[in-house]
């Protein structure tokens, strides 16, 4: 069975499913050492375990394991209007993308967000023909000004405010983050061209 979170400070009551981070990440991800899904609680040995859990359940039976998630967020006795895919970790690969699509469509009344930046599994699915759909939010998620964001279907785009150094790349019209996702949404909102800013974990 799939381990969905119900603990995030910043997300409050909005759960989300996690995997562990840099082995799900992209290879060339300019964040690994910073990642702040290897700070803090993300350390504890159950935090851990249930990463490594999740990413396991996916390859042994990757049906399964989008019919867990599916179950945890509307199982008759529970019924949630908003869920964050990965609060650490990203996109395994297409075919995960695909069962990431398949939840949203099952469950229309449930509002979905992702962050990522395996940007062309993304891409490439809408290449290939395929639909975002409408309860589905995905957002690209930048870094400096060195990691370039291919973007051509203008997804909106996640930037970072470092503490030490200043990131040109962040847009002037960009959101900032409330750091209070239960109450702001604003990212489950945000629409095509647009950008949303956080500070650095």
């Amino acid at each position: 069975m799939v381990k969905i979170s119900t603990t995030n400070s910043k997300l409050g009551v909005i759960p989300s499913v996690n995997l562990p981070p840099i082995v799900t990440c992209r290879r060339n991800c300019p964040c690994a050492r910073d990642c702040y899904a290897t700070k803090g609680r993300y350390r504890f040995q159950n935090v851990q375990d249930s990463l490594h859990h999740n990413l396991r359940e996916y390859f042994a039976n990757p049906d399964q394991y989008f019919e867990d998630v599916k179950f945890a967020i509307n199982n008759g006795m529970v019924s949630y209007l908003y869920f964050r895919w990965h609060a650490a970790g990203d996109f395994v690969d297409g075919r995960y993308f695909k069962g990431v699509i398949k939840v949203a469509e099952e469950l229309p009344a449930t509002s979905f967000l992702a962050f990522t930046k395996k940007f062309e599994i993304v891409n490439g699915f809408i290449h290939n023909g395929g639909v975002i759909p409408e309860n589905l939010h995905i957002v690209f998620s930048a870094w400096g000004d060195d990691f370039k964001i291919k973007n051509p279907y203008h997804f909106p785009v996640a930037y970072v405010r470092f503490k030490d150094k200043e990131n040109k790349t962040i847009p002037t019209t960009a959101a900032e983050c409330s750091g209070d996702c239960t109450h702001c949404l604003q990212c489950w909102n945000i629409k095509n061209g647009q950008s949303v800013v956080f500070n650095k974990h």
